[in-house]
């Protein structure tokens, strides 16, 4: 028999109370955040409190329900507007008035619950319409 020890786990590298799947919405997180969106705000985007958001953003818990949906829809937006403006440039467009948007901002439109038209305006500007 060789000397070699058996690989490790994914369940070995991970820290104590960590899932794979709150690792998954850890990252949906840092993504979002990345672009400019803070936790408070993602926190009253996704109908969440700021202490689950932080939950997520340390890999400690996961989001579940329509809270998942409403996330994986703001981590969407980045996505598409990654395809045209850098980190400082998504930021900028989700804070800046949009004339599209009848002169609101993005940002509260999403928190408002209005991702629809936030979806829509942010796939004319990655030349998706």
């Amino acid at each position: 028999m060789s000397n070699v020890p058996p690989p490790t786990t994914y369940k070995q590298h991970r820290h104590d109370g960590e899932n794979p799947s709150s690792v998954t919405y850890m990252r949906v997180v840092e993504e979002v955040t990345k672009a400019g969106v803070t936790q408070a705000e993602l926190a009253k985007a996704v109908g969440a409190g700021p202490r689950a958001v932080q939950n997520w953003a340390s890999g400690q818990n996961a989001p579940r329900g329509e809270t998942v949906k409403r996330l994986l829809d703001v981590r969407t937006i980045i996505e598409l507007l990654s395809d045209s403006y850098t980190d400082e440039g998504i930021d900028i467009w989700l804070h800046a008035r949009n004339r599209n948007l009848d002169m609101r901002r993005p940002i509260d439109l999403i928190v408002e619950g209005q991702i629809d038209a936030v979806i829509d305006e942010a796939k004319w500007v990655a030349g998706g319409m």
